[in-house]
């Protein structure tokens, strides 16, 4: 919700695409400035702590927004200093978020687990848009950030009801910077971690930036006014992916799994460019639902194995890490939107997806013990292992 009512308020402060862009932006560089520094503070802190700090602030920031545009003070400059300060606090509590999730929830419980919580998100992403769109309409702007503020309130209250985790007692601890090294070659020493965190950075830079060009995307299709069934119908595909993998906990084979999955996702971005050619808005509809199934069902496995892979001692760090790909999906826009100028996004889907293919091919087999065992979750191998 506060995503479209963020886009809505900085055009109608400015009318301008390029500071739009700006505003979106400010949330996204954050990210990738503060997420590795950000997941050694959390391996060496209370993960619910800073979940419920981290969500209290952003509501009293969505709330103070609405306060500002209701005074008339609001200004971009104000909204951008806003997007900074909640995407640093993203950075902060993705990370406690899935390593509080392994406290919580049995191992041979996680893919459920983060399969459900990728099924709430994907219901927003159906929902939200709607919500929001209709309480700019029928109230305000400021209305649509204050109901946000009482939703955070609602997940703050929620989140104090849990356990604390104990993870983090009894470490020897270091300098920050030396933890943040220490995370870095954790995981590169690691070669299944290594590689489940390349294939991870390999969808979310070639594939998940699709939802970025469908505005575009939709013109082309010579529907301007059906962006917002594009968007949903990615959604519901999310949703379903996100219901069948939960039924997959115990699937002893989750790389290979993975795999056929990514490859699933890189043939529904190629299907998007041509089957919109060929059958127009229902193959482009058909295409985004398989296409938002494959990458939001391989998200969660890569989710899953890289927290089961890792030791508890450092999964704040190595979930500092699988965030970066968050700031870099909004960044990778301007290149891709550079080629999607010159050829057309049909053709530009068709290549992402081919080159998907060939890098999670390439992936596999460079790692094809992990890729196609028989079993998979065994305990994380050490540095230099």
């Amino acid at each position: 919700m506060q995503l479209i009512a963020r886009g809505v308020l900085a055009w109608e402060l400015s009318g301008s695409y390029v500071v739009v862009g700006v505003v979106e932006a400010a949330f996204a560089v954050p990210m990738a400035l503060v997420s590795l520094p950000a997941g050694a503070v959390v391996d060496r802190m209370e993960k619910r702590r800073i979940v419920v700090v981290s969500q209290a602030v952003m509501g009293l920031l969505a709330l103070a927004t609405g306060l500002l545009i209701q005074t008339d003070l609001i200004s971009i400059a104000l909204l951008i200093g806003v997007g900074a300060v909640q995407g640093t606090l993203f950075t902060f509590n993705g990370p406690a978020r899935m390593a509080l999730l392994t406290e919580l929830v049995e191992e041979r419980e996680l893919t459920a687990a983060i399969s459900l919580q990728n099924i709430a998100q994907n219901g927003t992403r159906i929902i939200a848009p709607a919500a929001a769109a209709g309480l700019i309409v029928l109230v305000s702007i400021e209305g649509a950030y204050y109901v946000t503020a009482i939703l955070y309130l609602f997940t703050v209250f929620a989140m104090l009801r849990l356990p604390r985790t104990v993870s983090h007692v009894g470490q020897t601890r270091q300098a920050l910077h030396r933890e943040v090294g220490d995370g870095i070659r954790y995981v590169w020493a690691n070669r299944t971690l290594r590689s489940l965190m390349l294939a991870g950075f390999a969808l979310t830079f070639f594939v998940m930036p699709y939802a970025l060009m469908l505005p575009g995307f939709a013109d082309e299709l010579g529907h301007p006014e059906l962006y917002g069934l594009l968007v949903a119908m990615s959604g519901v595909g999310g949703l379903v992916g996100s219901l069948g993998i939960a039924t997959l906990t115990d699937h002893p084979r989750k790389p290979f799994l993975q795999f056929i999955i990514g490859l699933v996702a890189g043939g529904g971005l190629v299907g998007l460019g041509l089957l919109s050619e060929t059958f127009g808005v229902g193959g482009a509809l058909a295409s985004l639902a398989v296409l938002g199934a494959a990458a939001t069902g391989y998200i969660t496995l890569n989710q899953t194995m890289l927290m089961t892979e890792s030791g508890h001692e450092y999964r704040g760090r190595v979930m500092s890490i699988f965030m970066l790909t968050f700031s870099a999906m909004p960044l990778m826009a301007l290149p891709l939107g550079v080629v999607a100028d010159r050829i057309g996004a049909r053709d530009l889907f068709v290549a992402q997806g081919l080159l998907v293919v060939v890098i999670l091919a390439l992936l596999a087999f460079a790692n094809s013990k992990h890729t196609f065992a028989a079993r998979s979750g065994q305990p994380a191998e050490r540095p230099g292992a």
